[in-house]
């Protein structure tokens, strides 16, 4: 169940208020609700799962246009959403894996972790947010992922994603956290202690331990 006392105090681009988030989880949350509901539609049976983690993504973020500063970019190019009147952008992705890391591009990066219920309606169980550093500079979050071609000479899209330290931010910027479903494990509290040295976590982060 989404609740509101999940939430927690991370550092937030401009405008962007932890109710605005938690609107847009509930409103996204409702529309595949209604679709199933209404229609009989049950989306994820019928979508393949990378691409329902789109459908999603796609939702969430008009949903968030509807209750925040932060409204879908008009030429549907990168970023996802701009802020109404600053020039702040934002970057969604949606997955239905947690503590998930990114893929894309410079800036705020929102990455909508969620689980697809028995009945098929989804529940959001966590919301990572960061800004990422891009990939054009030295001390970038990203790194390339070159592509290779499998037995059947298939080959996956070139891409960037989030290093160690990129993933982590997201991590540590957990705005939304639903200790229920997400189990943060002694294992991945030791991996952010590795990067203590070069990235302290924050006391923010959900994997901080004092001491």
């Amino acid at each position: 169940m989404l609740l509101e006392r999940y939430l927690r105090e991370v550092p937030l681009p401009e405008d962007l208020t932890q109710s605005a988030v938690f609107q847009a989880m509930a409103r996204t949350q409702n529309v595949f609700t209604m679709i199933r509901e209404r229609a009989g539609i049950k989306l994820p049976s019928i979508i393949q799962a990378n691409n329902f983690s789109g459908v999603v993504s796609n939702v969430f973020s008009r949903m968030l246009g509807e209750v925040s500063a932060y409204h879908p970019f008009s030429d549907q190019r990168y970023p996802d959403l701009m802020h109404e009147s600053k020039e702040i952008g934002l970057e969604v992705k949606a997955s239905n894996k947690p503590m998930k890391g990114g893929e894309g591009h410079n800036g705020w990066h929102i990455v909508a972790c969620f689980t697809v219920l028995p009945n098929d309606d989804i529940e959001f169980i966590q919301l990572e947010i960061a800004c990422l550093i891009g990939f054009e500079r030295d001390d970038s979050d990203w790194k390339y992922m070159g592509s290779r071609r499998n037995a059947n000479n298939s080959q996956r899209t070139e891409t960037y994603v989030t290093t160690s330290i990129g993933t982590a931010k997201l991590r540590d910027g957990s705005v939304y956290l639903n200790p229920e479903h997400v189990h943060i494990s002694s294992a991945m509290i030791r991996g952010r202690e590795r990067l203590g040295k070069t990235y302290p976590p924050p006391p923010f982060s959900p994997l901080y331990r004092e001491g």
